[in-house]
C-alpha cells in the first residue's frame, strides 16, 4: 500500500489488488490488469502507464476510484477530492500509484514494470534538468525580452490605427 498528501495535507492510501483492479475497469474502463501488452508488430506497448502518468485527470479520476471508500468515510466528496489536487500532489500521487501498480503485479510482468516506470522517470528527470538549464539561460531572458518589446510595439501600432465611422 502505498500513500500521499493532497494540498489539504490529507493522506490517502491507494491498495491495487483485483477487486480495486475490476472497479476500476468496470467505472472508468481502464484495464489495468493488462497494462502491459504487445503490439501486433510484436512491440511491446505501456500506452496506458503513458496516458496515467501524463494526463492528471485521468489519475485523479483512477485516484478517486481507488480511494472512494476512505473518502467517502471522512466526508470528501468527488469535487473536493479532485480540487484538493494540483502541483506537487499530483506528482506524489503519480508516484505512489505507479509504485503500487508495479507491486501489484507477480513475477516477471512486475521486474517489465518497474523497469518502463524507472526509465520513464529517468527520462523525465532528464527532461526537467535540460529545462532548468533552458529557463537559467540568459539567451532566453533576452529572447523574451525582445519578444515582449515587439508585442508591446505592435499592440501600441495597432491601438494607433483610426477605424472609420459608420
Amino acid at each position: 500500500m502505498r500513500t500521499f498528501k493532497d494540498n489539504k495535507g490529507r493522506t490517502w492510501e491507494i491498495a491495487l489488488n483485483v477487486w480495486q483492479m475490476k472497479r476500476l475497469r468496470d467505472t472508468l474502463g481502464i484495464d489495468l490488469v493488462n497494462v502491459i501488452g504487445t503490439s501486433a508488430d510484436g512491440n511491446v506497448r505501456v500506452d496506458t502507464i503513458d496516458r496515467i502518468a501524463s494526463d492528471p485527470c485521468l489519475l485523479v479520476d483512477i485516484l478517486w476510484v481507488v480511494c472512494e471508500r476512505q473518502a467517502n468515510a471522512e466526508g470528501v466528496k468527488d469535487e473536493d477530492f479532485g480540487a484538493s489536487l494540483a502541483g506537487d500532489s499530483i506528482e506524489d500521487a503519480t508516484r505512489a500509484f505507479l509504485d503500487e501498480l508495479v507491486d501489484f503485479f507477480p513475477g516477471a510482468r512486475r521486474l517489465f514494470l518497474k523497469k518502463a516506470v524507472g526509465l520513464a522517470r529517468k527520462y523525465a528527470g532528464e527532461m526537467e534538468t535540460a529545462l532548468k538549464t533552458v529557463l537559467e539561460s540568459p539567451e532566453l531572458e533576452e529572447r523574451l525580452k525582445t519578444e515582449l518589446r515587439s508585442a508591446t510595439a505592435s499592440q501600441e501600432s495597432a491601438a494607433s490605427i483610426q477605424t472609420p465611422a459608420p
